[in-house]
């Protein structure tokens, strides 16, 4: 009998396929790994088991383990590892992702992806999750460089009700809460200004909504 045969492929939005090292910036969501294969036995049916056998810190897996069953001759089948990367990922860390894949026999492989962190592309502020929010909700943005960062908050008057960042900041991905407990329901705005090392100023705005 021949042995399973594994056609492994990876497909990752933020990857360029052909890559030696394949680059991941921090806080990326729903990254997926694709690992096919088929078998090529010959007759019966086999089950293969993929599990994640490695992997850096800053990396986490939606399931570290998965089981193909009852592969029939010929058949090929996929299984997906969905992964997201830490918004503190260290700039410029390169690591591996390695997997195990073990057909019904007890033979098996080992394939292992390069992986690089790279610093956000571009500057970018999302919106705020959940929203409509009550009391609390979080503001996510990115920074391509080191920056001085001011975060404010203001209401449909123009008025400043918080500051949450007024700060030096790392390029990479950044995160805070904003509580807004001793405010009224209402619309407000929050506000993101940065300015870079190379003195490139960044800004932008989103609106959000306050329900009590």
């Amino acid at each position: 009998m021949k042995p399973l045969t594994y056609f492994l492929m990876f497909f990752i939005s933020a990857f360029a396929l052909g890559q030696t090292t394949y680059e991941l910036e921090p806080g990326l969501k729903n990254n997926l790994f694709e690992l096919n294969v088929a078998n090529n036995t010959g007759s019966g049916t086999q089950t293969v088991t993929f599990f994640v056998s490695g992997k850096p810190e800053w990396i986490s897996f939606d399931n570290d383990e998965l089981i193909l069953q009852n592969l029939t001759k010929a058949e090929k089948q996929t299984a997906q590892f969905y992964f997201n990367v830490s918004n503190d990922a260290p700039i410029g860390e390169e690591s591996n992702v390695t997997f195990r894949i073990i057909g019904s026999k007890g033979s098996g492989l080992t394939k292992t992806y390069n992986l690089k962190v790279v610093a956000p592309k571009t500057f970018e502020v999302l919106q705020n999750y959940p929203n409509p929010f009550n009391p609390s909700t979080t503001i996510k943005y990115s920074i391509p460089q080191d920056a001085f960062v001011s975060l404010k908050v203001f209401n449909v008057l123009g008025e400043r009700v918080a500051e949450l960042v007024n700060k030096d900041l790392k390029t990479g991905v950044h995160e805070v809460i904003f509580n807004a407990a001793n405010l009224s329901s209402g619309f407000y705005f929050y506000i993101v200004e940065a300015k870079g090392m190379d003195g490139t100023k960044y800004f932008d705005s989103k609106k959000m909504i306050l329900l009590k």
